[in-house]
């Protein structure tokens, strides 16, 4: 099955059953897997909407950190580095 088809087949899949209410094993049923597979498919999918929500919480902070006047370090060089 086409890769990209079954990613968005996962995000169904935990829409139904997070936002609609829909029990793992009738959505299992109707996508023709396990019921097992598609409890690690709303997990899987569970961790992707918590690392994209960390992912903007910590882009909004940066911006914050910057108007305060922060600037981010030069990048470590080895030439920085002195020879023991």
């Amino acid at each position: 099955m086409d890769h990209l088809h079954r990613a968005k087949e996962k995000k169904m899949a935990y829409l139904l059953h997070i936002e609609f209410g829909y029990t793992k094993s009738s959505i299992a049923a109707l996508m023709k897997i396990s019921p097992q597979q598609m409890g690690q498919w709303i997990k899987e999918i569970g961790y992707e909407v918590q690392i994209h929500q960390l992912n903007q919480e910590l882009t909004d902070i940066k911006q914050e950190l910057m108007q305060l006047g922060y600037t981010p370090q030069k990048a470590l060089d080895s030439n920085d580095f002195i020879d023991m």
